[in-house]
């Protein structure tokens, strides 16, 4: 009994840091820089960070003596609001900050004199970055991408052809990644291969409502996704938040919104030698 468990615990030594940097990969990066309206950095700037749409425990920090913050280790999604405060400063509230997975978001702060002021600021987009650290290929869809997304069938293998270098060749829900085949992608969920070792291929639907970000990975993948000779495919899925919240759908397709092309003449060509 004692070697069982002693045969165990060593299991979990070996197999369980194997994961981490994978887990790691999983996470957000929020950061910036707060200075006044001259550029001058301000130090010990009250920041808050905050999310009630995710299971997200509320955070603050200080900035530093050159006006810099930093929240790590943070869960992808959208919906996180900002809130940047300082005596003698209006209040800034930044809302529907999206953060992407392994991805660091770049907000800098600029706070005006006015102790009685707040202003709210509604965040529609993101600006992109250059990462000049990874040369890593690959594309990012976020939820609220997806459920824009006119798709049928609702699966997200239908979504993978829209990346760069991604086609489908056969129409088997196995993307083909730079003419590679289609046996050779990995496909991880939350961290964990779903490929099937014997087939090559996908070995699990999902329902598309519980993905909370899709990324297709198409070239120069970092060790921690193992090997693959076409790309990986890496599904967040959501997690419980503090928000009732529900879907519900319903396609409707009749023949009588299909024209049936009565009354269109046929173009004809013709052609001939003199």
């Amino acid at each position: 009994m004692g070697q069982k468990l002693r045969a165990l615990w060593f299991s979990v030594a070996v197999f369980l840091p194997a994961g981490m940097p994978l887990f790691a990969a999983s996470e957000a990066i929020l950061e910036g820089q707060v200075s006044d309206r001259n550029g001058q950095p301000l130090p010990a700037v009250t920041v808050v960070l905050r999310n009630d749409r995710l299971a997200f425990q509320e955070k603050g920090t200080l900035t530093d003596p050159q006006g810099r913050y930093r929240f790590a280790h943070l869960p992808p999604g959208p919906g996180y609001q900002l809130t940047v405060s300082l005596p003698s400063y209006a209040t800034l509230v930044f809302t529907d900050l999206l953060l992407e997975s392994g991805k660091t978001l770049t907000q800098d702060v600029t706070l005006r004199p006015g102790s009685e002021m707040k202003e709210i600021v509604r965040v529609k987009g993101k600006s992109e970055s250059l990462d000049t650290e990874k040369v890593t290929a690959s594309t990012t869809f976020s939820s609220t991408f997806i459920a824009e997304l006119p798709i049928l069938g609702r699966d997200y293998q239908d979504i993978l052809v829209l990346a760069p270098g991604v086609t489908d060749v056969n129409h088997t829900g196995n993307p083909n990644i730079h003419g590679a085949r289609d046996t050779d992608v990995v496909t991880l969920v939350d961290g964990v291969s779903t490929t099937d070792p014997f087939t090559g291929y996908f070995g699990q639907n999902l329902n598309i409502e519980s993905i909370q970000e899709l990324e297709v990975i198409t070239s120069a993948a970092t060790a921690e996704y193992s090997r693959a000779q076409g790309g990986f495919v890496s599904i967040l899925t959501k997690s419980g938040g503090n928000e009732f919240k529900g879907t519900f759908k319903m396609y409707v397709r009749s023949n009588r919104l299909d024209g049936d092309g009565a009354g269109i003449d046929s173009p004809e060509l013709t052609g001939g030698f003199p």
